[in-house]
């Protein structure tokens, strides 16, 4: 036995040849790519959810025009827009409603008379345009509680379209009594 000098033990020191920093970069650069990917993922995800947000807010504001248009009724159904013809083609347009009071507008009202021969007018947008196809003047829907003898309704269409382009589209019907 050899007590004056150390045992070197042959298992525990070996030479690697630099693999344990090739291993190390490579795990690096894996991680990097991982970190980036991760970081692109999150800002797509926050991206979309922005348009996601917008967009429902722009229907939101549509929605908000056809409530609008319901509750100032009286600043467009006026005699001279339900003139009792039987196919009327008129219609009503108030731009720029400012529907949340913070001085833009925020939607654009069209209304018109829904009737059974399609004709597009001058002046509205495509949806507005795009009515179903019904008589303007007809009996009351049943269930209604009005009677059928006494009573006729007049169709009208509502298009409400936020400034950035969504819209949203209602009909509606008043009673009259029959002349």
């Amino acid at each position: 036995m050899n007590r004056g000098k150390p045992m070197k033990d042959k298992t525990l020191i070996r030479d690697e040849n630099g693999s344990v920093i090739v291993l190390a970069v490579i795990m690096l650069v894996l991680l990097t790519f991982l970190g980036i990917s991760a970081i692109r993922t999150s800002t797509m995800e926050v991206q979309i959810a922005a348009n996601e947000k917008r967009a429902v807010q722009n229907l939101y504001k549509a929605e908000s025009g056809v409530h609008y248009a319901l509750e100032t009724s009286g600043t467009w159904m006026t005699a001279a827009f339900m003139i009792p013809y039987d196919e009327k083609i008129d219609f009503f347009i108030q731009n720029d409603v400012d529907i949340d009071s913070d001085g833009t507008p925020d939607v654009n009202i069209e209304i018109r008379c829904i009737e059974s021969t399609g004709t597009p007018i001058g002046g509205l947008s495509i949806p507005a345009n795009k009515l179903p196809l019904q008589q303007h003047r007809d009996s009351p829907p049943a269930g209604s509680g009005y009677s059928l003898k006494d009573y006729e309704i007049r169709r009208y269409g509502i298009t409400a379209t936020s400034t950035e382009g969504s819209s949203i589209q209602i009909g509606v019907y008043k009673v009259f009594n029959k002349y």
